[in-house]
């Protein structure tokens, strides 16, 4: 799976399948200054247990940047 998730400059979310090489398949017509400058690319292999690993993936990833890195020595 590959995806680029970007934010148009009214707030809407935009959803692009990606290629392996990572060009857009069937790009959303919306032209980068109308997009805001931040986008996540994802990208997961196919297969048992790559949905939940890249939820997981997600999930931490959203807790650092919401939180901050844990400090050093600290348990979780």
């Amino acid at each position: 799976m590959y995806r680029r998730y970007t934010i148009h400059k009214d707030g809407d979310l935009l959803v692009e399948e990606l290629d392996a090489q990572g060009n857009p398949i069937s790009p959303e017509p919306v032209p980068p200054e109308d997009r805001l400058p931040v986008e996540v690319v994802v990208r997961a292999a196919e297969g048992d247990g790559a949905h939940a690993h890249l939820l997981d993936l997600m999930e931490l990833a959203y807790g650092i940047e919401s939180e901050g890195p844990p400090e050093p020595g600290a348990k979780s």
